[in-house]
C-alpha cells in the first residue's frame, strides 16, 4: 500500500515546503507541482516551487506559473532557505533533480508514476498505475482533505493531457477518463487548455521543427524505426527552442513507424557534452529498457536518457540498441 497517509502527515506537520520537478520540466511535472502549491498554500504552508532548468513559456497560462524559480547550479541551491519538506514531482531519480537535490531540507517526498523510479525519497509515493504524476498528486490531495477547485483542476488536467498524449497513448484507461471527467465537472475550459498546449509555438520552435524535418530519416536496416538527430550546429542554426517536447512525435507520425527517436546534442556548463535522447514506440513494442541501458528511464512506450558524449558516437549506439530491441520483440 502506498504511504499517502504518511506523506499527508509530513505535510501537515511542515511549515515550509519546496516543490520541484525534473530537468527539462514538462506538462506533468509543472502541472502536478502547481496543483500541490495551490493546495498547500490554502492549508497555510509556506511554499516555493524550484525548478532545475528553464521552463517553456508554453505553460505560462497555468495559475501561479510566475512563482517558478530556476535553480540550475549548486551555488543557487546552497543559498535557498531550508524547507521542512521537499516534494519531487515526476522525477525518476535524484539526478533528474539537478542542483535542487542539494537544497537544505528535512523530509523528501518522491511523488511519481514511472516504473523505473529509483525510490530515492524518504517517503516514496510511486504509483506505477498512475496515468500521470498529477493523478498520484490528486490522491495525496484527497488524503489532505484539499478541495479541487478550478485552478487546481486546470493544473491537473494539464498533466493528463501531456502524459496521455491528448488521450492517444496506451495509458488512456477508463479510470483516467473518469478522473478527467471529474476535473471537467469543476468547470475548467478543457478546449482552451488543449489549444494552449497544442498550438503555442515560438518562431524558434517552428524553425527547429523545420530543420528536424529536413534531418528526419527512416532506418535502412529496419524501416519501422525513424528518427531525428540534431547536433550543436543544427541547433545553433535554428536557435535553441523554448520547448523540445513534441520533436520525437515527427518521426512517430510516419506511416508504418513503430519506434521513433529524437537526439539532440548539448554542451554543458562544465564543458562536457551530452546527447539527450527521447524515444517512443507503439504497443506492443517497448523501448523503456533501451532508455534504461543508457542510464535513463520512463515508461515502456515513452522514455528518454541523457547520454554523455558527442553525436557521432552516441547516435549509432542508440540506433543499434533500438534495432536489437525491435528484433527481440518480433
Amino acid at each position: 500500500m502506498l504511504p499517502y497517509a504518511t506523506a499527508a502527515t509530513a505535510l501537515r506537520d511542515a511549515q515550509s515546503v519546496i516543490i520541484t520537478t525534473h530537468i527539462g520540466p514538462d506538462g506533468d511535472g509543472i502541472g502536478t507541482g502547481l496543483a500541490l502549491l495551490l493546495a498547500l498554500e490554502r492549508l497555510g504552508k509556506d511554499v516555493r516551487f524550484l525548478v532545475p532548468s528553464k521552463v517553456a513559456p508554453l505553460y505560462g497560462f497555468l495559475p501561479q506559473f510566475s512563482r517558478l524559480q530556476v535553480v540550475d547550479d549548486l551555488a543557487l541551491a546552497k543559498v535557498q532557505a531550508r524547507a521542512d519538506v521537499v516534494i519531487s514531482c515526476d522525477a525518476g531519480d535524484k539526478e533528474r533533480l539537478g542542483a535542487v537535490w542539494s537544497v537544505d531540507r528535512g523530509v523528501m517526498i518522491n511523488l511519481d508514476h514511472h516504473a523505473t523510479n529509483t525510490r530515492f525519497g524518504d517517503i516514496n509515493l510511486v504509483d506505477v498505475d498512475g496515468e500521470s504524476s498529477g493523478v498520484v498528486a490528486s490522491f495525496l490531495l484527497k488524503e489532505l482533505g484539499a478541495t479541487i477547485d478550478h485552478d487546481i483542476a486546470t493544473c491537473l488536467y494539464t498533466t493528463i493531457i501531456f502524459d496521455t498524449g491528448r488521450f492517444m497513448h496506451s495509458n488512456t484507461t477508463p479510470r483516467c477518463l473518469r478522473w478527467t471527467a471529474d476535473l471537467m465537472d469543476v468547470g475548467i475550459d478543457a478546449s482552451e487548455i488543449n489549444r494552449r498546449l497544442t498550438y503555442t509555438k515560438s518562431p524558434k520552435d517552428l524553425a527547429c521543427t523545420a530543420i528536424a524535418l529536413q534531418r528526419l530519416v527512416v532506418d535502412e536496416q529496419e524501416p519501422r524505426i525513424a528518427g531525428i538527430t540534431l547536433d550543436e550546429a543544427a541547433i545553433t542554426a535554428a536557435g535553441d527552442p523554448d520547448d523540445w517536447g513534441d520533436l520525437v512525435e515527427l518521426p512517430r507520425s510516419l506511416l508504418g513507424n513503430q519506434v521513433a527517436y529524437a537526439l539532440r546534442e548539448k554542451k554543458q556548463k562544465d564543458g562536457t557534452w551530452v546527447v539527450r535522447a527521447s524515444m517512443r514506440s507503439n504497443p506492443p513494442y517497448k523501448i523503456g529498457a533501451v532508455a534504461q541501458s543508457f542510464g535513463g528511464g520512463g515508461h515502456q512506450q515513452a522514455a528518454g536518457a541523457t547520454i554523455p558524449g558527442r553525436m557521432p558516437e552516441i547516435a549509432p549506439l542508440v540506433l543499434t540498441r533500438l534495432r536489437e530491441a525491435l528484433a527481440q520483440q518480433g
